[in-house]
């Protein structure tokens, strides 16, 4: 006769709430003989049919138990022929001789025997060598790493054994957790492909900045080809990546110094390239702005002051130009003496913002500059000008050969300056003569050569005595208009073809000068000239690389702003309509992540060529970075135009990419804004096809939709809720109110539960279910979490030295305080500061964050256990919690969600679930708060079932602190009326 599976016999009824409350776990029902009355469909599962009762060595054990009144033991014992062990747990029922419930767990054995004997054939191996070595079981659980492992991911060498890689990311800092995520991917690419791994990978560290590691992976496979252990083996490269990049960096800095001579010197006016050359040292040398400033000495009578003007400056996209500030200040000022007494004498100033005295730092708090270098500009070895160069996005400092690089570029633009404005021709030629590479050569009227410098042989092979009497190329060329500019203006520039002596034929840059006599007469022509092979070819290469994307060769967001102004200014005066579609691929990350790289760049070039046969050649088409294009549409009636093209895009990119063999599967989301309805200039039209692309995201991807007004609206609410939410605690807008806790047998204040309220200027209150989530998702939690503790651990000492019936105070913590900060010395200092009596401080926590990050929770309430606080889960029954969980957390009480509550005592289901929850909590030992009573009946079905403690609307509402003083004073004189 098989046993009942539903305990619903008059003597098993009471336990028929928990096996609803907990379906999963295996529960029986037994008498005192420890016989089964009636066993759940799980348990029956677990156990197998019991037609002969419970095993003997699990009855005797119960049986004793019971007679001692135990609540827990572990029982091992043979069912079918298999040895198995169980750990139960015994529910004795409150009054009467009704059946005992009983929970049964089967507990697993442990590898440790396995790892430890893993550990110690590897283990010295591992620890010898320079690399960061990983093992890994079946089950990727670590068994074995490295010191060098561990010290750079700063493991516990205690805690880290048979933990899998999500588990120990919980336990680390959140900078490792990108990392972890990558390996936890890589890992089960490994065990699936059953190919070794192989790539570069870049992990951050909390301190700032970054490690490179080459990472190699192999899975192994026992005798039965069953999965048996993953090595991990790394390198770390970080030093070797940084030699590439100076190696790289100094290219860049020997293409600007070229680029820069030749502008300055081919250039009729200094003035006309001068932002050239800024824009050039800023982009070469990663500066974020740079001003040209010409000094003037003021003197007045009450003091001599050096002003600065800004003749020229440019910035980065992004950053804002400051020459208004350098032109307020002088440099005479006792703030800048150690300035002016370096670059009065053509030193530079280099430092790093945050090294600077306060007195020159206070100069640019308001400018965002990291990195500042001065450049003085000499002439005749006075100080004319300066040129400003600021670093603003890093804290890379400036190294001495940036530094001597920009002396350099700064004595070439002096020298620029000091031609046209001093017009000493013949000085100048001397230095050139004396020092430059470039070339020089001296010429009569008849055009022939008179004198060369030794430039001149370097760059064409000839000596002096091969060239002297012979007309140079320019002038057997005689390109067109050479000899009128000279006679009008006495000077011409331009770009030829020559050929040195080995016959190789080269470009060069030459500039010719007539120089006449006293009586205005031509007398002689000075040609300068430069080879520009290698200066063309990288000013070719650095425009490329500045405005197009290196991939896939198509615009970048520099050239898309240019490109699409002249369009819509195109539209605007053929009064034409134009779109902008802004695409994001769906799954790129994901086909990024688990085919590597190379696919991924494959793949956004096979994206860019489908892309470019769906449009017309009228239409523009670029990348703005990662999975990211954008697209624009000229020469449209409407929206139905723009949407048809879209879709034919949706419809190129559905079809299957095949890349190394794998047939790839891609959507897009296509975001549409209209010109002129959404817009009038490119950064509008951009955001908005930006906003309308999320939009589709949001609701499924793979989708086309147009730009709506209220998606900008709400993008702004949200940020203007976010500014003012950051502005709230300073502004004293946060206030604490409390809400009565209620002992039910006496009707007395016995606690209160502390509740953040924002008091806004112009909403008013706002709820806490809308800003507390924005603070947890913008980290503004952890200070504003701090204040209130604080706030509410004050009070609650000030209340319970004056009413010391005053018992608890409940404070809610947020799970982003337990995981991002120390949040157990955090309330220790509270703690301290107040001299508030740990016993009456209870920090509650929602159900849902305890069960995210276990083990952490577990240790950080260990912590706040040593230190007297009681420990409370808010809102129970609303997540998902197992027994095992619910009895490793330091837990004192359980407070039941008013959703229980409210519709009690008619609900029948919900006074079964509070029953339930109830019973379980008694039998774990915890205290039972009640929230949400609002009625008398509510009070009564808890008060029969022996909740202890209630709260609501039916004794109090949330007040500020003055007002529930004057509740405690009225509850000392039993004058406590009810709300409801």
């Amino acid at each position: 006769m098989s046993l009942p599976t539903v305990f619903d016999h008059h003597s098993t009824a009471w336990l028929q709430p928990l096996a609803v409350t907990m379906p999963d776990m295996p529960m029986l029902a037994i008498n005192r003989r420890a016989q089964c009355l009636a066993i759940s469909a799980i348990a029956k599962k677990l156990l197998g049919e019991l037609d002969e009762g419970l095993p003997r060595e699990i009855r005797q054990a119960l049986v004793e138990a019971m007679r001692t009144g135990k609540t827990e033991l572990n029982i091992s014992t043979e069912i079918h022929g298999a040895k198995r062990d169980f750990k139960c747990r015994l529910f004795y029922p409150q009054s009467g001789r009704r059946a005992i419930g009983l929970m049964v767990e089967e507990e697993e054995r442990s590898l440790v025997d396995q790892l430890l004997h893993m550990q110690s054939i590897v283990h010295s191996l591992i620890e010898m060598s320079p690399d960061l070595i990983c093992i890994k079981d079946h089950e990727n659980r670590w068994m074995m790493a490295n010191q060098h492992m561990l010290n750079t991911f700063q493991i516990d060498s205690f805690d880290y054994e048979f933990l899998n890689n999500r588990q120990i990311a919980d336990t680390l800092h959140p900078v490792f957790r990108n990392s972890f995520e990558h390996h936890e991917k890589s890992d089960q690419q490994v065990w699936q492909s059953r190919q070794a791994y192989h790539n570069e990978e870049l992990v951050h560290l909390p301190q700032g900045g970054y490690k490179t590691l080459e990472v190699n992976k192999v899975a192994y496979h026992d005798q039965k080809d069953q999965p048996s252990h993953l090595i991990t083996v790394a390198r770390d490269v970080s030093e070797q990546k940084f030699i590439q990049t100076q190696l790289l960096n100094r290219s860049a800095v020997l293409d600007t110094l070229i680029s820069c001579d030749w502008m300055l010197h081919s250039a009729e006016r200094w003035q006309s390239v001068a932002e050239n050359v800024l824009q050039q040292c800023c982009l070469s040398f990663r500066f974020s702005r740079a001003i040209l400033l010409q000094h003037e000495t003021i003197t007045s009578r009450k003091k001599t002051e050096i002003r600065s003007k800004a003749l020229f400056h440019w910035a980065m996209n992004g950053f804002h130009t400051t020459y208004e500030h350098w032109e307020k200040i002088s440099f005479l000022s006792p703030e800048l003496q150690r300035w002016y007494g370096l670059l009065s004498k053509g030193q530079p100033v280099m430092c790093d913002a945050l090294t600077l005295p306060a007195p020159e730092r206070v100069l640019l708090k308001s400018h965002d500059t990291v990195n500042l270098v001065i450049v003085p500009l000499m002439i005749d070895e006075q100080w004319w000008g300066s040129m400003v160069i600021e670093r603003c996005f890093d804290a890379e400092s400036t190294s001495s050969q940036e530094l001597g690089s920009l002396m350099a570029i700064g004595r070439t633009l002096s020298v620029a300056i000091d031609r046209e404005q001093t017009g000493r021709h013949l000085k100048l030629a001397k230095i050139a003569f004396d020092s430059t590479t470039e070339g020089i050569m001296i010429v009569n009227t008849a055009g022939e050569l008179v004198g060369i410098n030794q430039g001149y042989t370097l760059i064409t092979g000839y000596e002096e005595s091969e060239v002297l009497g012979q007309k140079p190329q320019i002038f057997r060329q005689r390109p067109r208009g050479l000899f009128g500019a000279l006679k009008r203006h006495g000077k011409w520039s331009g770009e030829i073809e020559n050929i040195r002596k080995n016959g190789e034929s080269y470009t060069e840059w030459m500039t010719i000068t007539a120089v006449r006599n006293h009586a205005n007469v031509i007398t002689n022509y000075v040609g300068v000239f430069a080879d520009i092979s290698e200066m063309k070819r990288s000013q070719t290469q650095l425009n490329s690389l500045v405005n197009h994307d290196p991939l896939t060769g198509l615009p970048n967001r520099r050239l898309i702003n240019h490109l699409f102004t002249h369009a819509i200014q195109r539209a605007n005066r053929s009064e034409q309509q134009a779109a902008v579609l802004f695409i994001d691929l769906d799954r790129f990350k994901n086909i990024n992540d688990s085919l590597g790289h190379y696919c991924g760049d494959q793949l956004l070039l096979g994206v860019t060529d489908r892309l470019r046969d769906s449009l017309r050649e009228s239409d523009i088409v670029g990348r703005l970075g990662g999975d990211e294009f954008i697209i624009l549409l000229e020469n449209l009636h409407g929206k139905a135009d723009a949407a048809q093209k879209a879709h034919d895009i949706l419809d190129a990119l559905r079809r299957e990419f095949l890349i190394d063999h794998h047939e790839i599967f891609v959507g897009a989301s296509i975001g549409i804004s209209m010109y002129p309805q959404d817009g009038n200039d490119v950064e509008s039209l951009i955001k908005a096809a930006d906003l309308a692309m999320y939009q589709v995201k949001n609701n499924g991807k793979n989708h086309v939709a147009f730009y709506d007004a209220a998606l900008s609206r709400d993008a702004v609410e949200h940020f203007q809720l976010e500014t003012e939410l950051r502005q709230a605690l300073t502004r004293n807008q946060l206030k604490m109110f409390y809400q009565a806790q209620i002992d039910l047998n006496t009707g007395m204040i016995i606690g209160a539960e502390a509740l953040i309220r924002w008091i806004h200027p112009v909403q008013g209150i706002i709820s806490p279910a809308k800003f507390i989530p924005l603070a947890e998702e913008t980290g503004l939690i952890l200070s504003i979490g701090e204040w209130a503790l604080a706030q509410s651990v004050r009070q609650a000492h000030e209340w319970h030295q004056k009413h010391p019936e005053f018992k608890k105070i409940a404070i809610n913590v947020s799970g982003v305080q337990i995981m991002k900060s120390k949040f157990a010395d955090t309330v220790y200092g509270i703690l301290m500061e107040s001299e508030c009596d740990p016993s009456i401080i209870e920090l509650e926590i929602t159900e849902s964050t305890l069960m995210q990050h276990t083990q952490h929770v577990v240790d950080t309430f260990n912590q706040l256990k040593l230190l007297g606080v009681s420990i409370a889960i808010d809102d129970f029954g609303t997540g998902y919690s197992s027994l095992s969980h619910l009895k490793r957390l330091p837990l004192d009480q359980i407070k039941i969600d008013r959703s229980f509550v409210k519709d009690l005592p008619d609900d029948k289901d919900d006074a079964a679930i509070t029953s339930a929850i109830y019973a379980m909590a008694t039998q774990l030992g915890f205290t039972v708060v009640a929230e949400g009573v609002e009625t008398e009946a509510q009070e009564k079905f808890l008060q029969r079932l022996g909740c202890q403690t209630a709260q609501g609307y039916l004794y109090a509402y949330p007040v500020n602190s003055d007002d529930f003083l004057q509740l405690l004073v009225l509850n000392n004189q039993r004058k406590i009326k009810r709300h409801a």
